[in-house]
């Protein structure tokens, strides 16, 4: 039925009927040599299953310790055990400069906000008017002469 085609009634009802009308098909038995192999796969399943059991208990009681491979291995994973922990100990460290990054340079964006306030707050207090009006109190009055320059000679320096 991958076809895109319409199916007429006749179509469906032959459809509908073969099953019923068709004897069901046996499988064919597999030849002895086919039976043989399918026998030797299931053992083999079965001892890599009791193998893989086998290895997991010697794990988990430590007789894998006392084995000869396990001591021409010890060197490697030592060093496979070094490299980890150093591995570890690097990301610890860069996590550590990552957050002290973050800190100084969210104390450096107060400082500038703090900076920018002062100076602002300085630029408008020494503004000409507003010394007027704060030293207008302690008797202080703005000159209205222009300024002249003093010169002094020394005559006895001659």
């Amino acid at each position: 039925m991958a076809e895109n085609r319409f199916i007429t009634k006749e179509e469906k009802e032959t459809q509908q009927q073969q099953p019923f009308d068709t004897p069901l098909q046996e499988e064919p038995t597999p030849a002895p040599e086919e039976a043989k192999e399918d026998r030797k796969q299931r053992r083999r399943s079965k001892r890599d299953a009791k193998k893989g059991a086998k290895t997991f208990f010697s794990v988990l009681g430590g007789t894998f310790l006392i084995r000869e491979a396990f001591a021409k291995q010890f060197p490697f994973l030592v060093y496979v055990t070094l490299l980890l922990m150093i591995i570890i100990t690097n990301t610890y460290i860069a996590e550590d400069t990552t957050r002290k990054i973050a800190e100084t340079t969210r104390r450096i964006s107060d400082l500038h906000v703090e900076y920018v306030q002062l100076r602002s707050s300085i630029m408008q207090a020494s503004k000409q008017s507003v010394l007027v009006r704060k030293l207008g109190d302690s008797g202080l009055k703005e000159s209205v002469d222009p300024l002249r320059k003093i010169s002094y000679t020394n005559e006895e320096t001659k």
